[in-house]
């Protein structure tokens, strides 16, 4: 499966790996919060950390866009939630997290500005976590 989410925030990187750890990602809800589903942190090429890297630096703020900040091992940092990537992933967990997300590409900016699955369509896909679609 594939899906835009929107992009959060991020967290330092690890060993030797540059710019950033993983994007933690949010969809919108049904009151228009950013809703929590996870985070990305392989797919990307050295050339896409760099770019990506940029976007996110010029998008820094102070608090979370999430409605409920998630917990993180590594420090997070917060960005204005304009940003959208595109992930494929293999389905949904119970609590409605994304399973085994892959960075797939950035998003333009007005295509991530429709909401693509309403709350209650997420929570039936997070319900049934063998669904393909």
């Amino acid at each position: 499966m594939t899906h835009t989410c929107i992009v959060g925030g991020w967290t330092e990187p690890r060993g030797s790996r540059p710019f950033f750890g993983s994007l933690l990602l949010g969809l919108p809800g049904d009151q228009g919060e950013l809703r929590y589903v996870g985070r990305v942190a392989s797919g990307f090429t050295d050339a896409q950390l760099g770019l990506v890297w940029k976007q996110l630096h010029a998008l820094k703020t102070k608090t979370a866009p999430f409605a409920v900040a998630p917990e993180t091992k590594e420090r997070a940092h917060w960005v204005k939630a304009t940003l959208a990537v595109r992930v494929q992933f293999s389905g949904w967990t119970r609590d409605g997290r994304l399973r085994r997300p892959v960075f797939a590409g950035l998003e333009a900016p007005s295509k991530h500005a429709r909401r693509e699955r309403t709350h209650k369509q997420l929570s039936a896909l997070a319900a049934d976590t063998t669904r393909r679609d």
